[in-house]
């Protein structure tokens, strides 16, 4: 619960004041690189690190739909980014209903 909230906006606060600048002054390819790059280093240091500190990476129970949610929501911005190049209104406000949606499944899962 705490992932989800607290530390998953404060680390993606900075891209995402980044992002909505560069979106402001025109310069879209910043914004997705931004997002991209912040991708990739996160998931480098979250997989990585571990590894290279403990020699391994402890079997951890997951819920499937943990992953069905984000895969999910990759393809939806997949589809909405490469049909016209831009994300709508409609459809941001679609992929906000989908976290909304999940962070209530899990607060009362």
């Amino acid at each position: 619960m705490i992932s989800l909230t607290v530390v998953a906006f404060g680390t993606s606060l900075p891209e995402l004041v980044t992002s909505v600048t560069a979106s402001i002054k025109g310069e879209y390819d910043i914004a997705i690189g931004n997002i991209v790059g912040s991708n990739i280093f996160n998931i480098g240091v979250v997989l990585g690190l571990p590894v290279m500190l403990f020699g391994g990476i402890v079997a951890v129970n997951f819920n499937y739909l943990d992953i069905f949610v984000m895969l999910l929501a990759v393809v939806l911005l997949f589809i909405y980014s490469f049909i016209d190049k831009k994300i709508r209104c409609s459809e941001g406000l679609s992929l906000l209903v989908l976290f909304f949606i999940y962070y209530i499944y899990i607060i009362f899962l």
